[in-house]
């Protein structure tokens, strides 16, 4: 599919990638991230001294549904976005797989 000069110009101007720091059990950088399609990286940084679950569900679905991935300590693990993706995302803590409040952000886009 051919893009028009303004397509080309929007995606230009998106970052390949961004980072999201969890510190003191707070996420910075919660709001709206996007990054490029086809492999923009959202870098997800755990620079606390526990490990967190992170977990990501498509935005029109329930936050249930969606998949966990563990971020260990002092680690960082990376996601990569494809076009037209959209997720939700949160972090608690490892034994609680119940959706807590205020520690959500996003959603991370292309």
């Amino acid at each position: 599919m051919a893009m028009t000069g303004t397509t080309k110009a929007e995606d230009s101007t998106l970052p390949e990638s961004a980072t999201i720091t969890i510190r003191d059990q707070k996420l910075y950088l919660c709001g709206e991230v996007e990054v490029t399609p086809n492999g923009g990286r959202i870098h997800f940084q755990n620079e606390d001294d526990k490990e967190y679950r992170l977990r990501f569900w498509k935005t029109e679905a329930n936050a249930e549904e969606g998949i966990d991935i563990l971020l260990s300590a002092g680690a960082s693990v990376t996601v990569v976005i494809n076009k037209d993706d959209v997720f939700s995302y949160s972090f608690r803590d490892i034994g609680d797989s119940k959706v807590a409040s205020g520690k959500g952000g996003g959603p991370i886009k292309n």
